[in-house]
Protein backbone atom coordinates (compact mmCIF):
# COMPACT_ATOMS: atom_id res chain seq x y z
CA UNK A 1 0.00 0.00 0.00
CA UNK A 2 2.82 2.41 0.85
CA UNK A 3 4.43 1.82 -2.58
CA UNK A 4 1.14 2.57 -4.34
CA UNK A 5 0.66 5.72 -2.27
CA UNK A 6 4.23 6.82 -2.95
CA UNK A 7 3.86 6.37 -6.71
CA UNK A 8 0.53 8.20 -6.68
CA UNK A 9 2.04 11.12 -4.75
CA UNK A 10 4.99 11.17 -7.17
CA UNK A 11 2.59 11.39 -10.10
CA UNK A 12 0.56 14.21 -8.56
CA UNK A 13 3.75 15.99 -7.50
CA UNK A 14 5.03 15.74 -11.07
CA UNK A 15 1.88 17.43 -12.34
CA UNK A 16 2.19 20.33 -9.88
CA UNK A 17 5.89 20.61 -10.66
CA UNK A 18 5.04 20.97 -14.34
CA UNK A 19 2.43 23.60 -13.53
CA UNK A 20 4.84 25.76 -11.57
CA UNK A 21 7.87 25.38 -13.81
CA UNK A 22 6.19 25.61 -17.20
CA UNK A 23 8.01 28.72 -18.47
CA UNK A 24 10.02 26.67 -20.97
CA UNK A 25 6.93 25.23 -22.67
CA UNK A 26 5.00 28.50 -22.32
CA UNK A 27 7.79 30.26 -24.26
CA UNK A 28 7.47 27.92 -27.26
CA UNK A 29 5.65 28.99 -30.41
CA UNK A 30 2.68 26.66 -30.23
CA UNK A 31 -1.06 26.99 -30.77
CA UNK A 32 -2.09 27.69 -27.18
CA UNK A 33 0.96 29.87 -26.55
CA UNK A 34 -0.16 32.24 -29.32
CA UNK A 35 -3.53 32.95 -27.67
CA UNK A 36 -4.49 35.68 -25.23
CA UNK A 37 -4.47 34.23 -21.67
CA UNK A 38 -7.98 35.57 -21.07
CA UNK A 39 -9.29 33.79 -24.17
CA UNK A 40 -7.47 30.59 -23.21
CA UNK A 41 -8.80 30.63 -19.66
CA UNK A 42 -12.41 31.30 -20.56
CA UNK A 43 -12.49 28.88 -23.51
CA UNK A 44 -10.86 26.05 -21.54
CA UNK A 45 -13.32 26.48 -18.66
CA UNK A 46 -16.26 26.38 -21.09
CA UNK A 47 -14.85 23.30 -22.85
CA UNK A 48 -14.51 21.53 -19.49
CA UNK A 49 -18.12 22.35 -18.58
CA UNK A 50 -19.42 21.17 -21.96
CA UNK A 51 -17.33 17.97 -21.84
CA UNK A 52 -18.78 17.11 -18.43
CA UNK A 53 -22.28 17.24 -19.89
CA UNK A 54 -21.31 14.31 -22.11
CA UNK A 55 -23.01 11.06 -21.22
CA UNK A 56 -21.63 8.74 -23.90
CA UNK A 57 -18.18 7.21 -24.23
CA UNK A 58 -18.04 8.27 -27.90
CA UNK A 59 -18.76 11.93 -27.08
CA UNK A 60 -16.03 11.99 -24.44
CA UNK A 61 -13.63 10.08 -26.70
CA UNK A 62 -13.89 12.86 -29.28
CA UNK A 63 -12.98 15.37 -26.57
CA UNK A 64 -10.09 13.16 -25.43
CA UNK A 65 -8.69 13.02 -28.98
CA UNK A 66 -9.16 16.78 -29.23
CA UNK A 67 -7.04 17.34 -26.10
CA UNK A 68 -4.24 15.12 -27.44
CA UNK A 69 -4.21 17.01 -30.76
CA UNK A 70 -4.27 20.30 -28.87
CA UNK A 71 -1.31 19.21 -26.74
CA UNK A 72 0.62 18.20 -29.86
CA UNK A 73 -0.05 21.53 -31.61
CA UNK A 74 1.00 23.35 -28.43
CA UNK A 75 4.34 21.49 -28.46
CA UNK A 76 3.68 19.77 -25.15
CA UNK A 77 5.57 16.43 -24.80
CA UNK A 78 2.84 13.86 -25.43
CA UNK A 79 4.47 11.05 -23.45
CA UNK A 80 4.77 13.13 -20.29
CA UNK A 81 1.33 14.66 -20.84
CA UNK A 82 -0.50 11.33 -21.15
CA UNK A 83 1.49 9.80 -18.29
CA UNK A 84 0.79 12.69 -15.92
CA UNK A 85 -2.92 12.92 -16.67
CA UNK A 86 -3.45 9.15 -16.71
CA UNK A 87 -2.02 8.74 -13.20
CA UNK A 88 -4.97 10.57 -11.65
CA UNK A 89 -7.77 10.21 -14.18
CA UNK A 90 -7.35 6.52 -15.02
CA UNK A 91 -5.36 4.78 -12.29
CA UNK A 92 -6.29 6.76 -9.18
CA UNK A 93 -9.88 7.56 -10.19
CA UNK A 94 -10.34 4.04 -11.56
CA UNK A 95 -9.40 2.43 -8.25
CA UNK A 96 -11.79 4.72 -6.37
CA UNK A 97 -14.62 3.87 -8.78
CA UNK A 98 -13.92 0.11 -8.80
CA UNK A 99 -16.44 -0.73 -6.01
CA UNK A 100 -19.20 1.10 -7.91
CA UNK A 101 -18.99 -1.47 -10.73
CA UNK A 102 -20.36 -4.22 -8.48
CA UNK A 103 -24.05 -5.08 -8.25
CA UNK A 104 -24.28 -3.83 -4.66
CA UNK A 105 -23.85 -0.25 -5.90
CA UNK A 106 -25.10 -0.37 -9.50
CA UNK A 107 -27.89 -2.74 -10.45
CA UNK A 108 -27.83 -4.06 -13.99
CA UNK A 109 -26.85 -6.84 -16.35
CA UNK A 110 -24.13 -9.19 -15.02
CA UNK A 111 -20.81 -8.89 -16.82
CA UNK A 112 -18.27 -10.75 -14.66
CA UNK A 113 -19.27 -13.16 -11.89
CA UNK A 114 -17.32 -13.52 -8.63
CA UNK A 115 -19.97 -15.62 -6.96
CA UNK A 116 -23.67 -16.31 -6.97
CA UNK A 117 -24.63 -12.94 -5.52
CA UNK A 118 -21.53 -10.93 -6.41
CA UNK A 119 -20.80 -9.70 -9.92
CA UNK A 120 -19.74 -6.68 -11.95
CA UNK A 121 -22.55 -5.06 -13.91
CA UNK A 122 -22.39 -3.67 -17.43
CA UNK A 123 -24.08 -0.45 -16.30
CA UNK A 124 -21.56 -0.03 -13.48
CA UNK A 125 -18.60 -0.41 -15.84
CA UNK A 126 -20.06 2.09 -18.33
CA UNK A 127 -20.79 4.62 -15.56
CA UNK A 128 -17.24 4.26 -14.20
CA UNK A 129 -15.69 4.59 -17.66
CA UNK A 130 -17.75 7.73 -18.27
CA UNK A 131 -16.52 9.33 -15.06
CA UNK A 132 -12.93 8.34 -15.85
CA UNK A 133 -13.21 9.86 -19.32
CA UNK A 134 -14.64 13.07 -17.88
CA UNK A 135 -11.78 13.20 -15.42
CA UNK A 136 -9.22 12.60 -18.19
CA UNK A 137 -10.66 15.32 -20.45
CA UNK A 138 -11.00 17.88 -17.64
CA UNK A 139 -7.48 17.28 -16.33
CA UNK A 140 -6.11 17.35 -19.87
CA UNK A 141 -7.55 20.80 -20.55
CA UNK A 142 -6.26 22.13 -17.21
CA UNK A 143 -2.83 20.59 -17.83
CA UNK A 144 -2.58 22.08 -21.33
CA UNK A 145 -3.67 25.51 -20.10
CA UNK A 146 -1.18 25.45 -17.24
CA UNK A 147 1.78 24.32 -19.35
CA UNK A 148 1.11 26.75 -22.18
CA UNK A 149 0.58 29.75 -19.89
CA UNK A 150 2.68 31.24 -17.14
CA UNK A 151 1.10 30.91 -13.71
CA UNK A 152 1.26 34.69 -13.16
CA UNK A 153 -0.58 35.26 -16.46
CA UNK A 154 -3.31 32.81 -15.43
CA UNK A 155 -3.85 34.70 -12.18
CA UNK A 156 -3.85 38.02 -14.03
CA UNK A 157 -6.43 36.61 -16.47
CA UNK A 158 -8.64 35.64 -13.53
CA UNK A 159 -8.38 39.17 -12.16
CA UNK A 160 -9.26 40.65 -15.55
CA UNK A 161 -12.72 39.09 -15.15
CA UNK A 162 -13.14 41.18 -11.97
CA UNK A 163 -13.18 38.21 -9.64
CA UNK A 164 -12.76 39.04 -5.93
CA UNK A 165 -9.11 39.36 -4.93
CA UNK A 166 -9.68 36.87 -2.12
CA UNK A 167 -10.46 34.23 -4.80
CA UNK A 168 -7.20 34.67 -6.72
CA UNK A 169 -5.20 35.00 -3.50
CA UNK A 170 -6.68 31.78 -2.12
CA UNK A 171 -6.03 30.01 -5.42
CA UNK A 172 -2.37 30.98 -5.66
CA UNK A 173 -1.71 30.19 -1.99
CA UNK A 174 -3.49 26.82 -2.23
CA UNK A 175 -1.33 25.77 -5.18
CA UNK A 176 1.84 26.69 -3.33
CA UNK A 177 0.80 24.82 -0.19
CA UNK A 178 -0.28 21.69 -2.06
CA UNK A 179 3.04 21.65 -3.90
CA UNK A 180 4.97 21.94 -0.63
CA UNK A 181 2.85 19.30 1.13
CA UNK A 182 3.50 16.82 -1.67
CA UNK A 183 7.21 17.60 -1.50
CA UNK A 184 7.21 16.99 2.26
CA UNK A 185 5.42 13.65 1.78
CA UNK A 186 7.89 12.52 -0.89
CA UNK A 187 10.84 13.52 1.28
CA UNK A 188 9.36 11.41 4.09
CA UNK A 189 9.14 8.36 1.81
CA UNK A 190 12.70 8.99 0.61
CA UNK A 191 14.00 9.27 4.18
CA UNK A 192 12.33 5.99 5.07
CA UNK A 193 13.81 4.22 2.03
CA UNK A 194 17.31 5.39 2.89
CA UNK A 195 16.99 3.88 6.38
CA UNK A 196 15.18 0.70 5.43
CA UNK A 197 16.83 -2.69 4.93
CA UNK A 198 14.94 -5.64 3.44
CA UNK A 199 11.24 -6.05 2.75
CA UNK A 200 8.48 -4.51 4.85
CA UNK A 201 5.32 -6.45 5.66
CA UNK A 202 1.83 -5.09 5.12
CA UNK A 203 1.21 -4.22 8.76
CA UNK A 204 4.34 -2.07 9.05
CA UNK A 205 3.53 -0.47 5.70
CA UNK A 206 0.08 0.57 6.89
CA UNK A 207 1.52 1.98 10.10
CA UNK A 208 4.00 4.01 8.08
CA UNK A 209 1.28 5.41 5.79
CA UNK A 210 -0.74 6.46 8.85
CA UNK A 211 2.30 8.15 10.38
CA UNK A 212 3.02 9.99 7.10
CA UNK A 213 -0.52 11.36 7.00
CA UNK A 214 -0.30 12.47 10.63
CA UNK A 215 3.11 14.11 10.33
CA UNK A 216 2.11 15.87 7.10
CA UNK A 217 -0.93 17.41 8.78
CA UNK A 218 1.22 18.62 11.67
CA UNK A 219 3.88 20.08 9.41
CA UNK A 220 1.24 21.75 7.23
CA UNK A 221 0.41 24.17 10.03
CA UNK A 222 4.05 25.14 10.32
CA UNK A 223 4.50 25.47 6.55
CA UNK A 224 1.53 27.78 6.01
CA UNK A 225 2.97 30.41 8.33
CA UNK A 226 6.51 30.01 7.00
CA UNK A 227 5.47 30.27 3.35
CA UNK A 228 3.36 33.37 3.93
CA UNK A 229 6.13 35.14 5.86
CA UNK A 230 8.65 34.22 3.15
CA UNK A 231 6.37 35.68 0.46
CA UNK A 232 5.78 38.90 2.42
CA UNK A 233 9.51 39.33 3.02
CA UNK A 234 10.01 39.19 -0.76
CA UNK A 235 7.50 41.95 -1.47
CA UNK A 236 4.23 40.04 -1.74
CA UNK A 237 1.24 42.30 -0.98
CA UNK A 238 -1.74 40.17 -1.97
CA UNK A 239 -1.26 39.98 -5.74
CA UNK A 240 1.40 39.30 -8.35
CA UNK A 241 2.80 42.11 -10.46
CA UNK A 242 3.46 41.22 -14.09
CA UNK A 243 4.97 43.23 -16.93
CA UNK A 244 2.95 41.47 -19.61
CA UNK A 245 -0.09 43.15 -21.18
CA UNK A 246 -2.94 41.25 -22.79
CA UNK A 247 -4.03 41.98 -26.35
CA UNK A 248 -6.27 39.93 -28.62
CA UNK A 249 -5.01 38.97 -32.06
CA UNK A 250 -6.66 37.38 -35.15
CA UNK A 251 -5.56 33.97 -33.81
CA UNK A 252 -7.85 34.46 -30.80
CA UNK A 253 -10.90 35.06 -33.01
CA UNK A 254 -10.01 32.06 -35.17
CA UNK A 255 -9.71 29.92 -32.01
CA UNK A 256 -13.11 31.10 -30.74
CA UNK A 257 -14.76 30.49 -34.12
CA UNK A 258 -13.24 27.00 -34.47
CA UNK A 259 -14.39 25.91 -31.02
CA UNK A 260 -17.92 27.18 -31.67
CA UNK A 261 -18.06 25.11 -34.87
CA UNK A 262 -16.57 22.10 -33.03
CA UNK A 263 -19.15 22.24 -30.23
CA UNK A 264 -22.10 22.81 -32.58
CA UNK A 265 -20.98 19.89 -34.76
CA UNK A 266 -20.67 17.61 -31.72
CA UNK A 267 -24.18 18.34 -30.49
CA UNK A 268 -25.67 18.09 -33.99
CA UNK A 269 -24.03 14.68 -34.40
CA UNK A 270 -25.91 13.55 -31.23
CA UNK A 271 -23.04 11.37 -30.05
Amino acid sequence: MDKFLEKTIQGIYGIFEDLFYSDEIAAKKGLMQSLDPRVKLLSILLLIVIANFGKSILFLSVFAIYTVVLAFLSKIPLKAYIKRVAVISIIFTGIILLPSTFNFFEKGSPLIYFGKNLYITKEGVLASLTLMMRSFVSLSFVYILSLSTKWTDILKAFRSFHLPQVFTTTLEMAFRYIFLFLEVSLNTFLARKSRNVGKINGKDGRKFVASVIGSTLIRSNELTEEVYKAMVSRGYRGEYKTFSSFKMTPWDYIWIFFNLIFIIALFNAKL
